[in-house]
């Protein structure tokens, strides 16, 4: 069970990687408040027209469902054909859910933005900011990456069992 969820926890993080860099790519106005603040500060980034706007929080509703809905896809597919507890749920989704936390802290911060820091990653107007060597910034995003870890695993745990138990089980 253990690496069955760390499986699909590799395939969720692809995923959130993917729509991360999409929204650093498309709509980086809206992920100027994920930064340090330094960058923030010296970011250049044009106000975005209503359109831009608009189009953001369309791709990012769109985007959110197709992720949380693969979230609650992997535990109805990991327990339809067999009962399991609601602590046995929770544990398989929270490993999914804080194996992207981890990735998102070793790999998408630490690794692409602290150490290699590549050009799509950099905003216009903050080339040199000390923000992007910042590796204890990413680390508390990390910890608060954890409580939201775990409140999001007990919510989408919550959804699965209730469908798993009331219409799936019965």
């Amino acid at each position: 069970m253990m690496l069955q969820a760390l499986g699909y926890g590799l395939i969720w993080s692809v995923m959130w990687s993917v729509y991360v860099f999409l929204i650093l790519k498309f709509y980086p106005f809206s992920m100027l408040h994920d930064y340090p603040k330094d960058i923030q500060a010296a970011a250049t980034i044009e106000k975005p027209t209503k359109a831009q706007e608009k189009a953001a929080k369309r791709f990012g509703a769109v985007g959110g469902l197709i992720i949380f809905g693969v979230l609650l896809a992997f535990g109805l597919l990991r327990f339809h054909s067999e009962q399991a507890s609601f602590l046995q749920v929770l544990k398989y989704i929270f490993i999914i859910a804080m194996t992207w936390n981890v990735i998102d802290l070793l790999i998408m911060d630490w690794l692409i933005v602290c150490t290699i820091t590549p050009k799509w990653i950099v905003l216009r107007g903050t080339e040199g900011c000390k923000g992007y060597k910042d590796y204890f910034f990413h680390f508390k995003g990390f910890l608060v990456g954890c409580v939201y870890t775990a409140l999001m695993a007990l919510l989408f745990s919550g959804i699965d069992y209730a469908v798993l138990r009331f219409l799936i089980w019965k």
